[in-house]
């Protein structure tokens, strides 16, 4: 073979022709990995995988729950937006058959009266939800026009496929008293 003879008209060398190195880096030069450290690299693999796969199935699940759950939102909003517009009988009309078998709307009316921070509803927050066959249960707070916070909690039912509170609980946020300095020791 000539020292001008083109590269793809020559014979194939040996790596013995070649001086005993393999024709390019790292063929069969390289030492090869370890079989654990392979199954390692696609256990990591499939770990990753199922760890994506996972966080999709649990994002679409919240998904579907917030979907399902934002009629039984829209009435408890329609409710809180009636009693603080003074429409008590819309906002009667929202409840179950149920809850209005069991109080007529003057007494409705009454509680309403002992209830003051009903009619200031300012800003209504529902932070949690749970729907599960065609019953929902719904966590929030809301504000009166001072700012004080006041902790709901909303029970609905579906009836006719429409959304209708079942019930619903009203907690004052009382502020914890100041500390009793009776109970401390000086030293």
């Amino acid at each position: 073979m000539s020292a001008w003879q083109s590269p793809a008209s020559s014979p194939p060398q040996t790596d013995a022709e070649v001086g005993g190195l393999p024709a390019y880096p790292g063929a069969r030069g390289r030492r090869r990995a370890s079989p654990s450290a392979g199954r390692f690299h696609h256990a990591a693999e499939i770990l990753w995988a199922g760890t994506i796969v996972a966080l999709i199935c649990v994002a679409g699940l919240l998904a579907i729950f917030w979907i399902q759950s934002q009629g039984a939102v829209a009435i408890v909003r329609a409710q809180a937006a009636a009693i603080r517009e003074g429409q008590v009988e819309r906002a009667y009309d929202l409840f179950s058959d149920d809850y209005r078998a069991t109080m007529s709307l003057p007494m409705f009316r009454r509680w309403l009266r002992r209830q003051p921070p009903l009619g200031d509803i300012q800003n209504l927050r529902i932070w949690g939800r749970s729907v599960l066959w065609g019953t929902a249960i719904l966590w929030g707070s809301f504000q009166d026009e001072v700012g004080h916070s006041y902790p709901v909690r909303y029970s609905l039912v579906r009836e006719n496929g429409d959304w209708r509170i079942e019930s619903f609980q009203v907690r004052a946020d009382v502020p914890e008293p100041l500390p009793n300095s009776e109970r401390f020791h000086y030293i």
